[in-house]
């Protein structure tokens, strides 16, 4: 895998008990060329602390190609990490995940294989816990204007080693070539598992897709008619 040449800056005192609180990309770039996302390639990650102060992270081969960080609590120690998708220039798009060590400095902890191919992206749909094993998951769709296949990603901050892929599921996509915007989500109710929302391959139906006896299960819902359409099946009843 290509090695991560984090930047880094450190701007507040290595004791100070900060969390991160936002995120954001910075500093958009043609440099990588691919024009997957709608102005969305990015040379810097910036995220923001409770005490004000600011880390930044950058790579020298690499760019951030994403519609934006995502925040969320692998751990449950009540801080946040960041989500985010990079793509190589030689290698292609992978996940990585953010976290702040003891002293404050922001780390890439944990990260997927790359997809092995410049211009070859991936389009986050949500976390969750999606199998119900206690482990949360990105999900997200490989490819998804080429291969257009769901995957389940755990991330467990405990283990070592790379972010290792639990399922897939072939024939759904959620992101139209260079749209600014990835379409569907995830619907999390309370007492209920979490649902993906998608289209099919051919973006005519809207799909949902659920873990159910040991494997990812999908059921169209309704006709694709453009992202509002999307909008009934996000929110809990």
């Amino acid at each position: 895998m290509l090695k991560l040449a984090a930047l880094l800056s450190l701007v507040a005192s290595p004791l100070a008990a900060a969390t991160i609180n936002g995120a954001h990309y910075a500093e958009p770039t043609e440099v990588y060329g691919h024009g997957a996302v709608a102005n969305g390639e990015y040379a810097r990650l910036v995220v923001t602390l409770d005490d004000g102060t600011t880390r930044e992270a950058s790579f020298k081969k690499s760019v951030f190609e994403d519609t934006a960080p995502r925040l969320h609590d692998f751990n449950g120690d009540g801080a946040p990490e960041v989500v985010t998708v990079v793509s190589g220039f030689v290698t292609g798009a992978w996940v990585q995940v953010w976290f702040l060590d003891d002293q404050a400095r922001l780390i890439p902890a944990k990260a997927s294989a790359p997809i092995g191919q410049r211009h070859r992206w991936l389009a986050i749909a949500g976390i969750a816990d999606f199998d119900g094993d206690g482990v949360e998951e990105i999900a997200y769709v490989d490819r998804p204007h080429l291969k257009k296949e769901l995957v389940l990603l755990p991330v467990d901050l405990s283990r070592e080693g790379m972010l290792v892929p639990s399922a897939r599921l072939s024939g759904l996509t959620n992101h139209h070539f260079g749209a600014g915007d990835i379409e569907g989500g995830v619907r999390w109710c309370p007492d209920e598992t979490p649902v993906i929302l998608t289209a099919d391959a051919d973006w005519t139906q809207i799909v949902e897709t659920r873990w159910q006896a040991g494997e990812l299960v999908s059921t169209p819902v309704a006709p694709y008619d453009g992202p509002a359409s999307f909008a009934p099946f996000l929110t809990c009843p």
